[in-house]
């Protein structure tokens, strides 16, 4: 009987007690689906319910329940506002609150439930990144009831435009950014949601990035704030996974240093967030240029274009960037690229198809093709690639022919001109790029090169007294054949150069080889004849007068230092054409076998290089009225970091900046070599300067900026000052002009030097 009612005392207790020693927390009301999320210390535990469980969080019919308490408790529910509250052992109670039915206006979203909603209000563009979706919002009263407005960015692209026109407010514009982009306490906030569809990470795919302009003086605890409203409001974005996620992209290295500090913030309240160096790591595919085209696709390596003649009517696949592109119809490069790569200018500048692909040549999408004539697109939002017949094709390069192109020159002056007294409206004696630099002497003083011009007259006195005989034509034959080429293509090429009177020059010479049938159809003869031509230019005699003032004014100027002769075209440096790189600069002394007098023949003959030629033909530019004047200036033997700047935040189009590509020493920025990457970030502002954007450090100088903060800040302060020069020069808004400036950092002391700038060449992508 005894243990009879022992048994009966210790059932009764058993179903009494609380069946498990762990908090229980009730949601009122309870949801169909939610996210609970705890932190403990220093853990962090995540459930997905109904049905997920871990060791430390378990869903239940009512709610969720807590293995470890005390701790807080965050829940995510589509339909309420999210709620944070601490919890005891025991039972507790989180109440939610159903938030407001979404409102679609004109003018903005309250919410949007879906992509297709999203895209409706985005602005859309083209970054490396592949396409992107822009949607500016705003967001008040947050210390009473907040109210989160999603612009119809199309039509209100400016928060304060929206504010004042759809809103009502009635402040200035300097009380709105004072009331919205700076103070802890204040009660407003306003930035972008940038959702890059196929941007893939370690962490995320598809991400919707949180934005602020990186002046906004924005703590880590309003940071979160956004998040939370705005992912309450998103009802595309996933509360779970890493899919279609809402992240915060910190705006420069001062806000990532904050978010490093407050990381814990962001876990706690299941905030996640992303650095700008991660959104660029985890990128396969850049889409660069959009564009169609026709032809063979061949994957070539960069070594083997040197001896390799390929035309527009070929498609490459490069295992690599070359140091140079020669004209083709569209690429796809099995490394990464910037907008800066030569590989990509030149695409841009063609406005031919561009891409890169990491594994393009094995990827099922383009390695069956290989060898094959194919169609090629590039779109904003991905490619195509099929096979095609040659009918197609040929429809297709019919409608390729430009309209007709001359260059301007005037051919007056022959004799020496100093940078000072040079302008910008000279171009059309010396060439953009002399002219251009003499506007950045005359501007910046000793951070710009100094020195002088020869003019478009002297290369035409060159064309009109360099004969061409048949001893010069055997001449070059001989070179011909000693570079490796077929001795018919060289014979015939000899045959062509042979003239067909006593007096003739190359001025009389070229215009009848251009006219030749043959020369114009046969790719392996064209490109001999023009070595032939470059050989007559190559070893001429400079005009007595000139070769003697030339060398003179080398050893005036400089004494016995080394200058760079470059090359100064006007056909090149234009609005709409860069021609970058398609002609050649030398470096020489004032005496001796590479004196001045001598180099420059090297510098005018390369107005005939074969893929500055065939780059002309392409454009239907007028090859008889092509000029080269050449700029001298100082030799810099001793750089310590050389880039290029863009005065366009081109990797991110809602953010004001510059884009800077940047490398140590003498690596090419443009042209890498060996694998080489440069060092990639914007300068944009902070909330006290100048700040970096960094997608991502050199790989000569992993994980250590090439530039220091203070280099960083008087290189954005320089490119500002030439901005607002050339503006009135080019006639463009300070605002909307968009340079290319090429920089370096030289000697111990690391003197910065602008040594060139010239409009930045945008080509527009496909919708």
């Amino acid at each position: 009987m005894a243990r009879f009612l022992v048994l009966a005392f210790l059932l009764l207790v058993s179903c009494t007690a609380t069946p498990d020693a762990g908090t229980h927390v009730h949601l009122q009301p309870m949801p169909p689906d939610f996210v609970a999320v705890t932190t403990h210390a220093a853990s962090l535990a995540r459930v997905h319910c109904p049905g997920g469980t871990t060791p430390h969080l378990r869903c239940e019919s009512t709610g969720v329940q807590l293995t470890q308490p005390p701790a807080d408790l965050t829940v995510k529910a589509r339909g309420f506002a999210f709620a944070t509250q601490p919890v005891a052992a025991g039972v507790s109670t989180v109440a939610l609150h159903a938030l407001p039915a979404a409102v679609l206006t004109v003018d903005y979203a309250t919410g949007v439930a879906t992509t297709d909603a999203f895209q409706q209000l985005a602005w859309p563009a083209q970054t490396e990144l592949g396409p992107v979706h822009a949607v500016k919002f705003y967001i008040r009263h947050l210390h009473t009831t907040p109210e989160i407005y999603l612009q119809n960015t199309k039509k209100h692209p400016l928060h304060f435009a929206f504010a004042h026109d759809v809103l009502g407010e009635l402040e200035s514009v300097g009380q709105f950014e004072a009331a919205t982009y700076a103070g802890d306490d204040r009660d407003a906030l306003a930035g972008t949601l940038l959702w890059y569809p196929d941007v893939k990470t370690k962490e995320f795919a598809a991400p919707v990035a949180l934005t602020f302009f990186p002046s906004d003086s924005l703590t880590p605890q309003l940071a979160l704030r956004a998040h939370v409203l705005l992912e309450e409001r998103l009802g595309f974005v996933a509360l779970v996974g890493p899919t279609q996620r809402l992240v915060y992209l910190p705006a420069g290295t001062v806000q990532e240093a904050q978010l490093t500090a407050q990381k814990a913030l962001f876990a706690g309240r299941d905030a996640a967030w992303l650095l700008r160096s991660d959104l660029y790591a985890g990128v396969t595919l850049q889409i660069l240029n959009a564009g169609v085209a026709y032809g063979t696709l061949r994957r070539i390596a960069p070594a083997d274009l040197a001896t390799t003649i390929v035309s527009y009517a070929d498609l490459l696949v490069l295992p690599e960037l070359p140091n140079e592109l020669p004209l083709v119809g569209g690429t796809i490069s099995e490394t990464l690229q910037t907008p800066l790569a030569h590989v990509s200018v030149a695409a841009r500048t063609r406005g031919t198809p561009n891409m890169a692909l990491l594994g393009a040549g094995d990827d099922p999408r383009v390695g069956p093709f290989l060898g094959k004539l194919v169609r090629f697109e590039v779109t904003a939002t991905g490619f195509d690639v099929r096979a095609a017949t040659l009918e197609e094709a040929q429809a297709f390069w019919n409608t390729k022919k430009k309209p007709p192109f001359v260059p301007v020159h005037d051919d007056a002056p022959t004799g020496l001109i100093d940078l000072a007294d040079l302008h910008f409206a000279d171009a059309i004696r010396v060439g953009v790029k002399a002219a251009n630099v003499a506007e950045l002497s005359r501007l910046l003083g000793d951070h710009a090169p100094h020195g002088f011009a020869v003019p478009f007259g002297a290369y035409l006195h060159m064309l009109q007294t360099t004969a061409v005989t048949a001893d010069t034509c055997a001449a070059a034959q001989a070179d011909c054949l000693n570079a490796g080429r077929a001795a018919a293509v060289c014979g015939t090429a000899e045959a062509l150069c042979l003239p067909q009177s006593a007096t003739e020059t190359l001025a009389t010479h070229l215009p009848r080889v251009l006219a030749d049938a043959q020369f114009a159809a046969d790719s392996a003869l064209r490109e001999a004849e023009l070595d032939s031509i470059a050989w007559h230019v190559r070893n001429t005699t400079v005009d007595p007068l000139l070769a003697q003032a030339l060398d003179a004014r080398v050893a005036a100027v400089f004494g016995t230092a080394r200058v760079r002769m470059r090359s100064s075209t006007n056909a090149e440096d234009l609005p709409g054409f860069s021609g970058a790189g398609l002609y050649n600069s030398f470096g020489a002394d004032a005496s001796g076998p590479q004196a001045a007098s001598l180099r420059v023949r090297d510098t005018w003959a390369s107005v005939w290089n074969w893929r500055a030629f065939e780059e002309r033909n392409w454009w239907n530019i007028d090859h008889l009225s092509v000029r080269m004047g050449v700029l001298v200036h100082e030799s810099f033997p001793d750089e310590r970091a050389n880039g290029v700047l863009i005065t366009q935040n081109i990797a991110d189009p809602v953010t004001a900046g510059f884009y800077v590509n940047v490398q140590l020493g003498e690596a090419s920025v443009t042209n890498p070599l060996d694998g080489q990457l440069a060092e990639v970030f914007s300068i944009v502002p902070s909330p006290a300067g100048y700040q970096v954007a960094r997608q991502r450090f050199s790989n000569l100088s992993p994980g250590v900026p090439i530039l220091t903060d203070a280099e960083v800040t008087a290189l954005a302060a320089t490119a500002q000052q030439v901005q607002g020069y050339f503006a009135p020069l080019y006639g463009k808004d300070a605002s909307v002009l968009a340079l290319d400036i090429e920089f370096k950092f030289h000697g111990p002391e690391r003197q910065l030097y602008f040594k060139q700038v010239r409009p930045y060449t945008q080509a527009a992508l496909a919708p």
